[in-house]
């Protein structure tokens, strides 16, 4: 049957009732569903191809490869129909416009752009997941919805990455297949081009075009013949976004210069990293007027920063426990007692975020498997999966009682390394050495500290270096959570007390560590005595946010909702960067006072601060599908599922199947009854 001739025609139980667009590798029809009651789109190949079995196989591999993923970013495909006359595609119908013509009016804003790029990577990541190459990532190939959700469409070109197939037929197809205009090769990476072998990351140098095409509201690679588009990708570099008269944020740049490297070793290395880094550059592009962008700093500094300074509390900072050189055992306390200590004292520096070390412990549990912790490359991919713009890794050397500390810090945009510090000094001193390192650190990233800042640094929490051992031992063993562990760590934790009973961080260590142990035995005493520590601590520094949310949770464990909730605000009041107290606060406002809506504010607040929050996304899923947001809620839970896959032992990898149950839960409320 031609699809000239389809319009107003029945076929099964689809009433085609209009043509929506078509080309070279398909002709898109609107209809109804009349069973379902749904509109569908149809998708059947040109007349000129529908008898030829090369196209044919290709509208084959297309539903095959279609139909095997999920996400709210890809087009669904419902059925693969052959009723004797005529084969073809019935999937979702999107309804929007393409990215190719929105471009048409305009480059988009760099806001926008982000935006775009943003949910495509996700949905190529969920393909690369599964094996499958789109390998014609295109602006025609991108719908964008009235919801502001992007869509990825058209995998006619689709392989599935483990068939080894990708060999120079691949490619010669590609650029023989009737109808296929040279815009298409415009977004070919070098290796397809020249028939070299191809994977995933073909799509993410398409996905680059893309990025620079939305920006710059034209192609990096031009010309009027497929010789001449060729020639540019293989070997001419792209116009600098950045120009006299059209600034962008320098991040952007960077990420469209790593996405489009020639060589697919330089590239970005997966979709999910690319999406990291958008992520990053989205919150920090969230921060300022996004209509009023300056160009890029040239300052040596600053990684690639927007010229806007950004707000307060967006230039984020990780700090990695300090390696021990030695690795006398004995000595393990110090390096996690400076880190611990410079990242209490970094959050005093205004105009500088800093990452709990709690999300470090929490990513560093399944990054660090089979790698050495003390690895320069996965602290840098801890501080890209956090959004960090720095990284600070150092190792110590104990020689008696002598110590030499060096700190470093990393661009964690581009790896560079841009301060290295030595600091010697004696144990006995090192709570003056960790000064040094924090006020050379705020030097180094040009962070000037006013005086009641630095004297906040300088202000101890102990005097006492074995109180100070103590607590960095306890919180060495809590951070293993197990019965044992965090028996051992209450007696330090006691013992760090008792030698100065004016330790607030030990008295609040030691509450959490109760709470913990409560929820081991299930015993409301051990909460209660928490509570009690907590109180404590609170009362000898009434600043100490971690001890509000820890008191938060604990006051929701036993049931004193307004209490806890009370104490939760004030926790992110004072630490609006801590994603424990985000998440504590949502648990209460919906657990305990039913506000849905404001609970989801509080995750989604806690995924902007940590995108790799597995328990965030899992609440958050459960969350929108109770509000009816059933988009954000597979999305939500898909990334649940994906993160959680990744830690399956102890209590964190109990919580895939929560993930998979939150999943379940959206496909029901679909009425996707077999997915469900």
């Amino acid at each position: 049957m031609a699809p000239a001739s389809l319009t107003g025609k029945q076929i099964l139980q689809y009433r085609v009732t209009q043509r929506l667009g078509g080309g070279g590798m398909g002709e898109v029809y609107l209809a109804e569903d009349t069973r379902l009651g749904r509109q569908v789109a149809l998708k059947f190949l040109p007349r000129e191809t529908e008898r030829d079995q090369e196209s044919r196989a290709l509208l084959v591999r297309e539903a095959r490869a279609a139909s095997l993923l999920r996400s709210p970013n890809i087009a669904v495909t419902y059925d693969l129909v052959d009723d004797g006359d005529a084969l073809f595609i019935a999937m979702e119908y999107v309804e929007g416009e393409t990215l190719a013509n929105r471009l048409t009016r305009g480059p988009l804003k760099a806001r926008e752009a982000v935006d775009v790029a943003q949910q495509v990577a996700d949905a190529l990541d969920e393909a690369h997941g599964r094996g499958i190459i789109h390998r014609d990532i295109k602006s025609a190939n991108l719908m964008l919805t009235r919801r502001g959700l992007v869509k990825v469409l058209d995998f006619g070109l689709a392989r599935f990455e483990d068939r080894h197939d990708s060999s120079r037929g691949d490619t010669m197809l590609q650029l023989t297949t009737p109808g296929l205009v040279k815009g298409t090769v415009a977004y070919m990476a070098p290796e397809q081009l020249l028939a070299g072998t191809l994977d995933h990351r073909v799509d993410i140098f398409a996905l680059g075009v893309v990025l620079y095409e939305m920006i710059a509201g034209r192609l990096p690679f031009t010309g009027e013949t497929f010789a001449e588009i060729t020639d540019r990708i293989l070997h001419a570099e792209p116009d600098p976004l950045v120009r006299p008269g059209h600034s962008v944020p320098g991040n952007l740049e960077d990420i469209v210069r790593r996405a489009l490297q020639k060589a697919a070793d330089f590239r970005y290395q997966s979709a999910r990293e690319m999406y990291h880094d958008l992520h990053r550059l989205a919150r920090r592009l969230d921060t300022v007027d996004t209509t009023s962008e300056m160009p890029r700093n040239a300052s040596a500094t600053f990684p690639a920063a927007l010229a806007a300074e950004p707000a307060q509390g967006e230039r984020l900072i990780a700090i990695m426990t300090f390696a021990n050189v030695t690795r006398e055992s004995a000595d393990d306390w110090i390096g996690e007692g400076i880190a611990e200590t410079v990242t209490s004292d970094l959050k005093n520096v205004s105009g500088l975020s800093v990452i709990g070390r709690t999300q470090i412990f929490e990513l560093l549990k399944h990054l660090a498997v089979g790698r050495d912790p003390a690895d320069h490359r996965l602290a840098i991919d801890i501080g890209r999966r956090l959004g960090a713009w720095w990284v600070v890794t150092g190792a110590y050397q104990r020689l008696g009682p002598r110590i030499r500390i060096t700190v470093q810090v990393t661009e964690v945009l581009t790896a560079a390394l841009i301060k290295t510090l030595k600091i010697d000094g004696s144990v006995d001193d090192i709570f003056a050495l960790q000064d040094r390192i924090v006020f050379e650190l705020s030097r180094s990233l040009d962070l000037r500290l006013e005086r009641p800042e630095a004297e906040a640094i300088a202000q101890d929490e102990t005097k006492s270096v074995e109180a100070f051992e103590a607590y960095s031992r306890g919180l060495i063993n809590m951070r293993q959570a197990t019965r044992d562990s965090i028996e051992r760590a209450l007696a330090l934790f006691d013992r760090a007390t008792t030698l100065d009973p004016g330790y607030a961080a030990a008295w609040a260590a030691a509450g959490g560590a109760l709470q913990l142990k409560g929820m081991f035995f299930g015993m409301h005493e051990f909460t209660d005595r928490a509570i009690e520590l907590l109180r404590r601590a609170i009362a000898l520094k009434p600043t100490f946010a971690d001890a509000r949310a820890w008191l938060g949770l604990s006051l929701l464990n036993i049931g004193r909702v307004s209490e806890a909730t009370a104490s939760l605000r004030e926790a992110v009041a004072l630490d609006p960067d801590s994603v424990n107290a985000h998440q504590g606060l949502a648990r209460a406002l919906w657990m305990g006072e039913g506000h849905v809506d404001e609970a989801i504010q509080e995750l989604r607040r806690a995924v902007a601060l940590n995108a790799e929050a597995g328990y965030s996304h899992l609440q958050l899923a459960f969350l929108e599908a109770l509000n009816g947001e059933l988009d954000a809620a597979e999305a939500s839970a898909r990334r649940a599922v994906a993160l959680q896959e990744q830690a399956l032992s102890g209590t964190q990898g109990l919580l895939i199947i929560g993930a998979y149950s939150r999943l379940g839960y959206v496909h029901y409320l679909r009425g996707a009854y077999d997915d469900a």
